[in-house]
């Protein structure tokens, strides 16, 4: 679920398989198909009372510290990507960025090469208007230095689990909005 509160987005997750609900395997979820993942999702139900009364009966104490605006349906969504950096939710069809698959994404170790293995690295488009305003990230298009450095400095534990090649301009791809 997620409720604006001025500037700032309060977003709080909770995963299918913590209501009893069907989930994909324990791979990752770029490793399923897109039709695959889609048929999933149509298995997952729309928010609405029934679940948010199985949230309220599993988990009492943590419903019951969730803001008045998130405890009902209408503030939940569905989300299945995630900005890499901050973890804020991108919705289908959102404009964001990500790593192309051609780039090296994982770091090497001593004596190692760096791997190709694809992990999918999103990058919100709210990050960007948060860096650069919001002016700036329209004319953009895609992630400059001053992002990278704000992702390196705000973000140190998630961009050292990174190849520095992620941190070339080059290296990304602008994700449009579906019109």
């Amino acid at each position: 679920g997620s409720v604006q509160q001025g500037p700032r987005t309060l977003v709080v997750f909770c995963l299918p398989s913590a209501l009893g609900l069907p989930s994909l395997h324990p791979q990752p979820l770029h490793h399923y198909s897109k039709e695959d993942r889609e048929r999933y999702l149509q298995t997952l139900p729309e928010p609405n009372e029934v679940l948010l009364g199985e949230m309220r009966r599993r988990y009492p104490e943590p419903f019951e510290t969730l803001p008045v605006q998130v405890r009902s349906p209408h503030c939940w969504r569905l989300f299945v990507k995630f900005c890499f950096f901050s973890g804020l939710p991108i919705a289908e069809g959102e404009m964001h960025y990500l790593v192309k698959s051609a780039v090296k994404t994982t770091p090497s170790s001593p004596g190692q090469e760096a791997t190709h293995e694809f992990e999918e690295i999103a990058l919100s488009h709210e990050v960007l208007e948060a860096v650069n305003g919001v002016v700036s990230a329209e004319i953009l298009r895609l992630p400059n230095q001053k992002t990278f450095d704000y992702l390196q400095r705000q973000y140190c534990q998630q961009s050292a689990k990174l190849h520095q090649d992620v941190f070339d301009r080059s290296s990304w791809e602008i994700v449009l909005p579906e019109v």
